[in-house]
């Protein structure tokens, strides 16, 4: 009979990926605080790290290749133990995180302008909300990233109208606001 010990969770493969603080900061808050974040295959980190790493052959495992700055370290499951991460790939996934931050950050702040019209107020709110410190990522650096996606996105697919303009009226409707 097999023995069905798990595998430590020192023996698992540790990855760094390169985020900058604010990011990191924001992953800590949304995905626990736990240091290695343990990747799952069935959700969504899991799927994009899944994406990345690379089977190595039969007791060819690379030394781990450390990283300047801030890091977000992952392990791999016990099923994928045999595979790494390219620091191409870690940089690349690191990116992506960004992005989802960025998203966030996004849907936040625009649900927060449908309900009370203060741009600065939702970008406070989501710093408080994920413990961000000013010094890692300041309000206008933030404000940027709404900007961007408002004069890009919202006005493109007519939901500025709904926020900022007379759809405004629609979106606080009685209807709306009970559905």
């Amino acid at each position: 009979m097999r023995n069905s010990t798990p595998l430590a969770v020192s023996k698992l493969p540790t990855f760094a990926i390169p985020v900058r603080p604010h990011v990191r900061q924001y992953m800590l808050h949304e995905f626990g605080a736990q240091q290695p974040h343990p990747v799952h295959q069935n959700t969504l980190m899991g799927r994009v790290v899944r994406m990345k790493i690379e089977k190595l052959p039969f007791r060819q495992l690379r030394p781990a290749e450390k990283l300047e700055g801030s890091t977000y370290q992952l392990t791999l499951p016990t099923a994928l133990r045999h595979y790494t991460l390219t620091v191409e790939a870690a940089k690349q996934i690191g990116e992506m995180f960004e992005k989802l931050f960025q998203q966030e950050l996004i849907m936040f702040v625009k649900g927060h302008i449908a309900a009370s019209q203060n741009e600065r107020e939702a970008l406070r709110r989501f710093c408080k909300l994920y413990d961000i410190d000013p010094s890692d990522a300041d309000l206008e650096m933030l404000r940027k990233v709404y900007r961007d996606y408002k004069d890009k996105v919202l006005r493109e697919n007519g939901h500025y109208n709904l926020l900022y303009g007379p759809g405004r009226a629609e979106l606080l409707s009685d209807y709306a606001i009970a559905s």
